[in-house]
């Protein structure tokens, strides 16, 4: 089912959606493909989440909001400065899964990168949904073992 994305809005996230991105991290659905699986304590999410994406990190997280405001989703880049390319992490609350909004919530995203920038996904194999998704987003693999590893050049 593809979802009509005229009520929907992706934007810059805020520390106001710490709360909320918390709730969205700590799903089942989401924990188990994650790479750590523990449930993760809301305080520590709180000062990991204002450091590393309202600080001087170079790290942009954006969101997904539907027609109420409530966000729905996250799509994260984490910027690695040492080999200058992004990590990508995304999710969505389960119950707004299989719409097509997981795609369009990263294609939005990728268009906040700079130019020229190489980002780097990690997918579990028990992940097929996910690894669709980034395939139809132009991600390439590059190396497979326990996960696959895709990459992407914004702005190719």
């Amino acid at each position: 089912m593809t979802e009509d994305f005229a009520n929907f809005l992706v934007r810059p996230a805020e520390i106001s959606d710490s709360q909320r991105i918390w709730e969205i991290r700590n799903s089942p659905m989401v924990r188990q493909h994650s790479k750590n699986q523990d449930e993760i304590k809301f305080s520590d999410h709180q000062n990991w989440f204002q450091q590393q994406y309202f600080g001087n990190t170079g790290n942009l997280c954006f969101v997904l909001a539907n027609a109420e405001g409530i966000v729905i989703g996250y799509c994260r880049f984490d910027f690695n400065q040492p080999n200058k390319n992004y990590r990508v992490s995304i999710a969505l609350d389960p119950q707004y899964q299989g719409r097509g909004l997981g795609h369009w919530l990263l294609s939005q995203s990728l268009k906040n990168i700079p130019s020229q920038s190489i980002v780097l996904a990690e997918i579990k194999k028990t992940n097929p949904a996910s690894l669709k998704l980034f395939e139809k987003n132009n991600f390439k693999t590059y190396q497979s073992d326990e996960f696959n590893f895709y990459l992407k050049y914004v702005g190719e």
